[in-house]
């Protein structure tokens, strides 16, 4: 009996050393290098020769549009026991703009990097699976916008779907062609504060300071105030509660799109926890959500999902939104 006991847990421990060495060169982490005209994300693998190779592409694109305002982001996936890493390039000076994508197979158990070129999937939508009464739920896009938020437009628009975002005062000034594009295409413009300023630390003036500036900056573009706001970090207090008057919208589906970098988990992460009156989490300066946007809304049609604006969620369902409320779903 004890050396049948000895075997078991001689076994367990030599899967349990397994699962670990399978996945201790997956700990991917997000890294981000941003200066006044370099906004730059990049994956770090704990792995010596990996990342030194990345290091060196990083700083050669770097080197190379020296004069260029530079954003380069990326996207991964794993395939079998290797790692699909794209990373997504833009630079620009003046009128000029370069727009490059680079993908990777890594091989992180043998140290091993090569550049591939991947073909585009289609997303082919079952229509015996689409539902005539549909479950309805909210995209929100938080910190834009940027030039992913056009990608993320144009694929809303595809399937006549439409979304809300929640743009910082100082990218509106800095992209007024992108609101306009929002507003032209019918997507819900809401305020996220000027700065990303934590409004809970924040004094009476302060908050009233962040909010009513991007109010105006939205107005000025559009011609139209943001009826719905979301505190920066989704963090509020009664101070936020009594002295912003407008309704809060928070969430309660975090894709984590901001830490993982990855379109293939936050589409899972959407398929997984979705329910009908949910508002979910992303942001659309990230070129992995833009591409988990593609993916995952043809998944949610067959699921007899339909995507709407946080006002219209609230409308459909019956439910008033009222100014100083909290809301984080529509149930």
């Amino acid at each position: 009996m004890i050396s049948l006991l000895k075997k078991i847990i001689t076994i367990l421990l030599i899967i349990t050393f397994i699962i670990i060495l399978n996945n201790i060169n997956y700990n991917i982490k997000n890294q981000t290098y941003i200066t006044d005209n370099k906004e730059i994300y990049y994956p770090i693998f704990n792995n010596r020769y990996i990342d030194n190779y990345i290091d060196k592409y990083l700083n050669s694109k770097i080197d190379k549009y020296n004069n260029y305002n530079i954003y380069i982001d990326y996207d991964y996936y794993k395939e079998n026991n290797n790692i699909m890493l794209t990373f997504y390039e833009k630079a620009y000076h003046n009128n000029k703009e370069i727009n490059n994508t680079k993908t990777y197979k890594i091989n992180p158990k043998k140290s091993e990097i090569q550049q591939v070129t991947i073909k585009q999937e289609e997303n082919n939508i079952n229509i015996k699976n689409r539902s005539n009464s549909y479950k309805l739920i909210a995209f929100t896009f938080d910190d834009g916008p940027n030039h992913n938020t056009i990608k993320i437009i144009d694929t809303l628009k595809k399937y006549n779907m439409s979304a809300t975002f929640f743009v910082l005062g100082t990218k509106a000034q800095q992209n007024t062609k992108i609101i306009k594009y929002m507003q032209e295409n019918k997507m819900e413009i809401g305020n996220h504060t000027y700065s990303h300023r934590l409004l809970t630390n924040a004094t009476f003036e302060q908050i009233e300071e962040e909010v009513l500036k991007t109010n105006q900056i939205i107005y000025n573009i559009t011609n139209k105030y943001p009826q719905l706001i979301r505190p920066s970090y989704g963090s509020f207090n009664k101070k936020i509660r009594k002295n912003i008057n407008m309704p809060i919208i928070i969430w309660n589906v975090d894709t984590l799109d901001w830490k993982n970098h990855s379109s293939k988990k936050i589409a899972n992460k959407i398929l997984k926890q979705v329910k009908d009156g949910d508002i979910i989490l992303m942001h659309d300066i990230y070129s992995a959500t833009a591409k988990a946007v593609e993916i995952v809304i043809p998944k949610l049609i067959e699921k007899g999902y339909k995507i709407v604006s946080v006002s219209e969620l609230f409308y459909y369902k019956n439910i008033e939104l009222k100014k100083g409320i909290v809301y984080g779903n529509a149930r």
